[in-house]
């Protein structure tokens, strides 16, 4: 049987965990530290093409993944989610959720699953001879349940089924999500924050790591005189268990009912910058499409796509 070395395994793993946080390898904790960083990626390309900013401006099914305590507020029934995206040119990022009301409360259900390319295997050194290919990826499985608390604050809370395999190695974990959202007095204005990614240590070939857990507080804003409230504004601030403090801005002009266009920034990013996006709708379907701006050097910016059906 064909085995991988240890320092092999080390070396996969950090490079898997660190591009899956969005580029930001130079901050990245040390291998065995953190992993599965891909449970940051976000769901939703609406929300990518705004800077990756959601906690308080996502709603539908992909606030199942930002914040399922907004869609206490949102005026739908059911509303199914698909995205794709193509990741620095070497991974695919698939996910899939759908959001439901049921009496009081609004379900939520969501699967997010990172894909590699081909890497080579090699087997024990000093002998680096390939030994043919491996596919590492990890998926996630969740289910949320959210409700309001009064009239002017909802909560939530998601329960995960984490795995993850790298080669002949694999785990399986299960963590959980916890939201707030607050609709202020002032018409328009929201506030909200998450905990996520909360629970415990996984472990690959006996190295173990903690999950990426991460706190982020954020705000929304349509203005109800500007623009005929057609402009919001978003922004977050996240606190990950394993960098510093980032930042994520963004705004979203709907020109007509059909047709949005937006446009975001990350700030304390190293390796990433600016976003753009545009969403389409007709009827019950929308379109939505987020350009991602990277600055890895020999890796390809990022496109994501969504699709919507909401009813």
């Amino acid at each position: 049987m064909v085995r991988i070395s240890k320092s092999t395994l080390l070396k996969v793993f950090a490079f898997v965990t660190a591009l899956s946080l969005h580029g930001v390898i130079a901050l990245a904790a040390n291998p065995g530290e953190v992993g599965l960083l891909s449970l940051r990626m976000g769901v939703g390309a609406r929300e990518a093409g705004m800077g990756g900013a959601g906690v308080a401006s996502s709603h539908g099914a992909s606030a199942v993944f930002w914040n399922p305590a907004n869609n206490v507020f949102a005026d739908f029934e059911t509303e199914f989610v698909l995205q794709h995206y193509r990741y620095l040119g070497s991974f695919n990022h698939e996910s899939a959720a759908v959001a439901h009301k049921a009496g009081a409360g609004v379900f939520g259900f969501m699967f997010t699953g990172l894909y590699s390319d081909d890497i080579p295997r090699y087997g024990d050194e000093p002998v680096a001879v390939p030994e043919g290919t491996f596919n590492p990826y990890d998926v996630s499985f969740g289910i949320s349940y959210a409700r309001k608390l009064g009239d002017s604050f909802g909560a939530a809370v998601t329960a995960k089924m984490i795995y993850e395999k790298i080669d002949l190695y694999s785990d399986t974990g299960f963590a959980f999500d916890f939201f707030v959202t607050h609709k202020s007095m002032i018409e328009g204005l929201v506030f909200a924050a998450s905990a996520t990614n909360i629970g415990g240590q996984m472990n690959l070939r006996n190295e173990p790591f903690d999950l990426p857990s991460a706190y982020r507080i954020g705000m929304s804003w349509s203005p109800e005189n500007l623009l005929g409230d057609r402009l919001t504004f978003t922004g977050d601030v996240v606190f990950p268990n394993d960098t510093s403090e980032k930042a994520h801005l963004g705004a979203e002009l709907r020109i007509i009912s059909e047709l949005s266009l937006r446009g975001g920034t990350k700030v304390n990013y190293d390796l990433q910058g600016w976003t753009a996006g545009a969403g389409f709708r007709a009827g019950v379907l929308g379109i939505d499409y987020a350009y991602e701006d990277t600055k890895i050097e020999g890796f390809e910016s990022g496109h994501k796509f969504s699709l919507n059906l909401r009813w």
